[in-house]
């Protein structure tokens, strides 16, 4: 359903990564400061990580968050949803929130959020790949090394590259676990939204 708006972030995000005004993917300040380093901010944020991102949009003036794509998305969308609401039930709408919220929510596969960028084992390397079985159902989105050196790639050809270059992806840090990732961050005070590298420009 985000397929539409989040391609304008996510171009965005490849072209400023680390720019505070033209990343969605970095934390406002203010929410940084909210969250903190201790373990109920953290859990709270993972919880509701959906709803953190939508307060960065008013921040990123370059980005026009409303166009005639992102109207039609959302009436195609909600006509889709009355339809499996009407012919299949409710249990029906349940299953795919909860099917989303396993893809952002408090849990295992959650860390993938913190995996991609936040600053966990060396404060000079700000992308970190997954390497781990649970790639295998999150569509390799934890070649995330691999993904910005080629974003055009798709997700099913990016251990692929890996494969084929490993003298550049494996002599980086990268995570093998999200659940070992995920306990970490929310029991390490060491960790907070604040450890991102920033640019300028």
């Amino acid at each position: 359903p985000s397929a539409i708006s989040f391609e304008k972030y996510h171009i965005k995000h490849h072209s400023f990564q680390g720019v505070h005004e033209l990343d969605a993917d970095l934390p406002n300040k203010w929410e940084a400061k909210l969250i903190s380093n201790s373990f109920f901010g953290k859990a709270l944020w993972l919880l509701f990580f959906p709803v953190f991102q939508l307060f960065r949009l008013s921040r990123l003036k370059e980005i026009h968050p409303i166009d005639g794509w992102i109207i039609t998305n959302f009436l195609l969308q909600a006509a889709f949803t009355t339809i499996i609401w009407y012919f299949m039930g409710w249990h029906a709408i349940a299953f795919l929130l909860l099917s989303f919220s396993f893809s952002v929510g408090l849990h295992p596969l959650g860390a993938r959020w913190i995996q991609e960028h936040y600053l966990t084992h060396s404060v000079e390397q700000e992308t970190y790949s997954y390497y781990g079985v649970l790639n295998n159902v999150a569509f390799n989105v934890g070649f995330h090394n691999e993904h910005h050196d080629f974003p055009s790639i798709p997700w099913n050809k990016l251990p692929e590259i890996r494969k084929t270059a490993p003298e550049y992806y494996d002599t980086l840090y990268y995570h093998t676990s999200w659940t070992k990732l995920f306990l970490r961050f929310l029991f390490d005070r060491e960790i907070s939204l604040f450890n991102r590298i920033l640019r300028k420009e």
